[in-house]
């Protein structure tokens, strides 16, 4: 059983933090104890249910491991910015930012509003996926959006939660260099929220939707995170919508999706639970939080892909707010 520390990975500077989104080793020899944290984070102190439009991508540091804790060192995308997933591109030599949103005037208190970021959403601005690139994790170069919804009847007109793998060679053969899962649904999120992967020939270029006419799997789910095992296995977790997970609606949120192959045939697993809203902690109680989401893992840097670390975005019982939540898998080590 792997047990949580009360050190978060929680960075609140003027907002709050929804989700941690991935840990990135710096490439400079003279910081390789230096971690690197992409979040979004809520301004003006608004809680979960303001996500759209008063989210913002921010990167923090530590120098005291992938546990934190993590100090606000820049904004990288202001409001409404959302969602980001950082991976290091070895045939570009360059680290790729996804995330979903555009530029927003948002009201100084905490109040919903329409707007639309592009086609597929005209109620929260979720819909359409852009691309961000960095030498060195502080300076970013904007490359707009590299996939966008639709503003038709698809099953995935509404385009979300990138989910980034990068082959570390580049294209070779019938592989891409770059494959994207992403959760899709009905135009402005009508229906099922689905997940489906999409393929480039590079970071930037256009993403080309892999299942067009379907999903890859028909369990409905969100929040994808996509990665290939040392034996060249495929695997996903996810935030499962099933009718004992969703959004406090029961304590089985995390599931495991695996492929042979990073285009299918994708198969759910409905025999066991990868996570559950149950967190232990090591000088404490149990916490049985209403909101666990957002799955990612931090793997172990010897080419065997040990998952080390999860992490998660939580909402507590009877709150508004929300927090990044570190878990070791294991001892961590």
């Amino acid at each position: 059983m792997a047990y949580a520390l009360t050190v978060f990975a929680t960075v609140i500077l003027g907002g709050w933090v929804q989700t941690v989104v991935n840990w990135i080793y710096d490439p400079d020899p003279s910081e390789d104890s230096l971690y690197h944290l992409f979040v979004s984070e809520f301004t003006n102190h608004c809680g979960l249910d303001y996500w759209a439009p008063y989210s913002r991508v921010i990167r923090a540091e530590s120098t005291n491991g992938p546990i934190g804790p993590y100090e606000f060192k820049q904004k990288i995308a202001p409001s409404f910015a959302h969602n980001p997933s950082v991976v290091w591109n070895e045939a570009e030599q360059l680290y790729v930012l996804y995330s979903i949103g555009c530029r927003t005037e948002v009201p100084a208190s905490c109040k919903n509003m329409d707007y639309s970021c592009g086609p597929g959403n005209t109620i929260n601005g979720e819909s359409g996926i852009s691309v961000r690139t960095s030498p060195d994790l502080r300076d970013w170069t904007s490359h707009g959006q590299v996939i966008q919804g639709a503003n038709d009847g698809s099953w995935d007109a509404d385009t979300t939660n990138p989910a980034p793998l990068h082959f570390p060679f580049g294209s070779s053969g019938n592989d891409p260099e770059v494959i994207l899962a992403y959760r899709g649904c009905p135009y402005n999120c009508s229906g099922e929220e689905l997940i489906n992967v999409a393929s480039a020939s590079d970071p930037t270029s256009s993403y080309k939707r892999i299942h067009p006419r379907k999903p890859i799997f028909q369990e409905p789910s969100e929040d994808p995170f996509i990665w290939e095992d040392f034996r060249g296995n495929y695997h996903m977790l996810v935030h499962s919508l099933l009718p004992d997970a969703g959004f406090g609606d029961g304590p089985n949120v995390g599931r495991h999706a695996f492929a042979r192959s990073w285009n299918g045939k994708w198969t759910f697993n409905n025999a066991t639970v990868a996570f559950n809203t149950t967190v232990h902690f090591t000088d404490g109680p149990s916490v049985n939080y209403y909101r666990r989401e957002r799955p990612n893992i931090f793997f172990s840097d010897d080419g065997m892909m040990r998952p080390l670390f999860l992490s998660t975005g939580v909402q507590k019982v009877n709150s508004s707010m929300s927090y990044s939540l570190i878990q070791p898998i294991g001892n961590g080590e």
